[in-house]
């Protein structure tokens, strides 16, 4: 099951890579066209900016400050949540089988007798009987489970994006200057 998940997982990565892989390759002649007519504009407008660089290096830096990054990233967080969400999932079974073996939280069958039983002697408080009671609350592990995965992909998305601004390039004219 688990071999098959990763099969279809791998299949979508790839997938959604192959895609930005076609759109990476498809903007390169136009951020090629567009660093052409940048570096001439440069030379004519302000020689001295771009003295001594080549059209080679001013068109990597046009690439690097003209194409979007947040395909790539995207990517990456969509790639490491589908791989990682197994993990969590396993982590959170394990954990809420360690509480209940430990009784940090009460077995299933003992709070269903808990909510059956009220303070004057048997009265059903639930309007269930105490076997789909039992099996509601035991599908309360499903709750915890999607909690975690939330908090999993919250944690995912902040870490990419922390990334994605603290690697942001500035304006042309700012990368232009850096890397003199």
């Amino acid at each position: 099951m688990l071999i098959t998940y990763y099969l279809i997982a791998g299949a979508v990565i790839a997938g959604w890579y192959g895609l930005y892989f076609l759109w990476k390759r498809r903007t390169e002649a136009d951020v090629a066209e567009g660093a052409a007519v940048e570096y001439a504009r440069y030379q004519r407008a302000e020689p001295h900016l771009v003295e001594g660089m080549d059209e080679g290096r001013f068109r990597s830096l046009y690439a690097r400050t003209e194409v979007p990054a947040q395909p790539l990233y995207t990517w990456a967080a969509m790639a490491i949540f589908l791989l990682g969400a197994p993990f969590i999932l396993a982590l959170t079974s394990t954990v809420i089988t360690w509480m209940e073996v430990t009784g940090v939280i009460p077995q299933p069958a003992e709070a269903a007798q808990q909510l059956q039983v009220s303070a004057e002697g048997f009265r059903p408080v639930a309007r269930a009987d105490l076997e789909a009671l039992q099996l509601i609350l035991q599908g309360w592990g499903g709750f915890f489970s999607f909690f975690a995965l939330l908090i999993f992909w919250v944690l995912v998305f902040f870490a990419v994006m922390r990334r994605y601004h603290r690697t942001r390039p500035g304006s042309l004219r700012e990368e232009v200057l850096r890397s003199r």
